[in-house]
């Protein structure tokens, strides 16, 4: 945890590391069946929203992502609303789920900000996303989808 050991984010922004703390998984375990499960999850967000807090500070990009398995988790559209509670701005919510995210697989060449010849991967929505992230999680506010410059849905 990086409230714990707060003389690694110096060390992450120096060597260009990214933050990646997945809160979308830990929200979901907080609503789990197993008492054991909920506890943890509940115990460890504290340290999740403190170490963005501090990486932020320090100048460490956070990215948005997931560690979830498969196991019926959420949409990763919930990530960004997380990040926004724990101290993003909504536009750093959103790069970080897009451009920065690019940067943090090696795939910044190819996707993450709309260039001239990167790939056209766009969302469109009703609405404006930087005044509320959540519109991203409402199916019914996506109005186009377009991946790799083909239309894959349209509403």
């Amino acid at each position: 945890y990086l409230d714990e050991e707060p003389e690694l984010l110096a060390l992450m922004a120096e060597r260009g590391t990214f933050f990646v703390p997945t809160l979308t998984v830990y929200e979901y375990h907080r609503e789990s069946k197993a008492a054991h499960v909920r506890e943890r999850a509940r115990a460890l967000r504290e340290h999740h929203v403190e170490s963005i807090q501090r990486a932020l500070a320090a100048g460490v990009r956070v990215v948005a992502g997931t560690d979830a398995g498969g196991h019926g988790h959420p949409a990763n559209a919930a990530e960004l609303e997380h990040l926004v509670a724990a101290g993003l701005t909504p536009m750093q919510a959103i790069q970080a789920a897009t451009g920065w995210a690019a940067e943090c697989l090696g795939l910044e060449r190819e996707v993450g900000t709309l260039e001239k010849a990167k790939r056209a991967d766009l969302v469109v929505v009703a609405g404006d996303a930087l005044a509320d992230v959540h519109i991203l999680q409402i199916p019914d506010r996506i109005r186009l989808v377009l991946k790799n410059g083909v239309v894959e849905a349209r509403r």
